[in-house]
């Protein structure tokens, strides 16, 4: 009777710390519930005052005496990658060693390619700091995991350490440099996701740098935050859209949308040689073979998901071939040689890796555009080039 009273009691014990234990965990995870800032319908697709306006004068890149020097126009544009943006901080800094280097009149960034293009903008100055930049990273350097609060978030992984080092480097006199090239007529665009609107949104960083804001330094490590927060591993941004409202706005990479910036306006110019400088911090080969699917959700769903990311990047790659070829613009395109591995995870920055990437990237700008593709390298493209020539026909 007694064994049988102490064997009740063990039971109800047990009872009662799995009782207290789901309290706690349910509290817990109410207390991860997060309640993002405040929004309104109308606000949700209420465009950035710093947005481009491609109709508006204001917002497109101006031919002028310190533009028109060289005698070209040159657009360059820098894709999303995550960590293997160490290839384009590669080649912009073997293209300086080569002598050839332009300075931009347009320069654009996706993602990893928003905070490259920043420094990329201002200059061979600035190639030391992204060197470091892009080969001396790990993952805790960049974020670090949630745990159980991020099944539950808004986000798999806080990335408080990337904004620290936004903000280390984004600073009043970064941004009084950017604006005395935007007043000479050079334009520096990024693009994030409204994911509020599903709307790409191409801010013009010039006249962000310019002021317009309270605080115009913050705006504009937001921006460039935003553009590189991947949707559920990385929190959204909440941005106003416009100064004086307090309704915010949810941005996020602008890779969901567009994984390399272009458009006809940013090729605008008087002058008869212009030319788009295409980096693709990723690969553009035609298989993603060089490691099987295992038969698992994840690994099934996580090939999925970079496939149509590949896709989404290939069909953008050909459309922007398609404008420039439309408009007289010569058409330059590298991208991560074949011979290294394809990243498994773009979000793994593994120090090692990068630097081999920075150092294959340094290789091919030291050879120059001479030495990279003028038609997007896939196997697609002839049919694509024929259906193109058909409907100009």
């Amino acid at each position: 009777m007694f064994f049988s009273w102490d064997m009740g009691a063990k039971e109800n014990i047990g009872k009662t710390k799995a009782a207290v234990l789901l309290v706690v965990l349910t509290s817990f995870l109410a207390g991860c519930s997060l309640i993002r800032p405040q929004e309104s319908e109308d606000i949700r697709t209420q465009v950035p005052q710093e947005a481009v306006d491609p109709t508006s004068f204001g917002s497109l890149p101006v031919d002028t005496p310190e533009t028109t020097a060289d005698k070209k126009h040159t657009v360059l544009a820098l894709s999303a990658g995550g960590a293997d943006g160490a290839y384009g901080a590669g080649v912009l800094a073997g293209w300086t060693a080569s002598g050839t280097r332009p300075d931009f009149d347009v320069v654009t960034g996706v993602s990893t390619g928003a905070l490259l293009a920043v420094f990329a903008f201002l200059g061979p100055e600035y190639d030391d700091l992204v060197r470091e930049l892009y080969t001396q990273q790990t993952n805790a350097t960049i974020f670090r995991s949630r745990g159980l609060a991020g099944l539950f978030g808004d986000s798999l992984y806080d990335n408080a350490p990337f904004k620290e080092q936004i903000e280390q480097n984004v600073t009043p006199e970064l941004l009084s440099k950017i604006a005395a090239e935007h007043d000479k007529g050079r334009r520096l665009y990024v693009a994030t996701t409204n994911i509020d609107a599903g709307e790409l949104v191409i801010w013009d960083m010039g006249r962000i740098a310019k002021g317009g804001r309270t605080n115009p330094v913050q705006h504009f490590q937001k921006v460039l935050r935003a553009s590189a927060s991947v949707p559920g591993f990385f929190e959204p941004v909440y941005i106003k859209p416009l100064r004086g409202v307090q309704l915010r706005q949810a941005h996020v990479d602008g890779g969901v949308k567009e994984p390399v910036l272009y458009a006809d306006f940013m090729g605008a110019s008087k002058l008869p040689n212009r030319h788009l400088y295409m980096i693709i911090n990723g690969t553009t080969r035609r298989f993603n073979a060089s490691k099987p699917v295992e038969a698992s959700l994840a690994s099934i769903t996580q090939k999925t998901i970079s496939e149509l990311i590949r896709e989404l990047q290939r069909d953008t790659i050909f459309r922007h071939f398609s404008a420039t070829k439309s408009n007289g613009v010569k058409f330059h395109l590298t991208s991560i040689p074949d011979q290294i591995p394809i990243a498994q995870e773009s979000l793994n920055f593994d120090p090692v890796r990068m630097r081999e990437l920075y150092d294959a990237g340094w290789k091919i700008g030291e050879l120059g555009p001479d030495a990279w593709f003028t038609k997007p390298p896939t196997a697609r493209v002839a049919s694509d080039e024929a259906s193109l020539d058909r409907l100009q026909q």
